[in-house]
């Protein structure tokens, strides 16, 4: 995947954006932590989906490392987790104060993980039927 096509990708991104932000923003308090913690999230899922795509498929999965690329796709995932979760209580702290309705910094580690691993599976669906069309109109 060239560079040329992650940017041709930003109106899906934005598009995931604007879903998830329509479906959480009355779990925020103020439209600005709204925006800001769904950016934050969506960033860390593309950072992921790009991450898998662009340096552990080719350098580990191409080669059959599965041992080592599901290692290395697992840790990736928990270090984007854990800087959304810190970013996102960040900007809480900032715009507004320490949330009384947190659900707890677990609770946010593994529900904005499952939201990334969520983006990642999506996207590994997407790529696998645009490649086997791609191979049936070849073929």
């Amino acid at each position: 995947m060239a560079l040329r096509r992650v940017i041709l990708h930003a109106p899906v991104w934005l598009c995931v954006f604007g879903l998830w932000l329509f479906a959480t923003s009355r779990f925020h308090p103020t439209w600005t932590i709204a925006v800001c913690a769904t950016a934050i999230l969506v960033s860390a899922s593309a950072l992921a989906v790009y991450l898998e795509a662009l340096v552990l498929r080719p350098r580990l999965a191409r080669r059959r490392l599965w041992p080592q690329y599901a290692l290395s796709l697992l840790g990736a995932v928990a270090v984007l987790d854990l800087a959304a979760v810190l970013s996102i209580g960040a900007v809480y702290d900032w715009l507004w104060r320490p949330d009384p309705l947190r659900f707890g910094f677990w609770f946010n580690v593994l529900s904005d993980g499952f939201v990334i691993v969520l983006h990642l599976g999506v996207a590994a669906l997407v790529t696998r039927s645009w490649r086997g069309e791609r191979k049936a109109a070849a073929g």
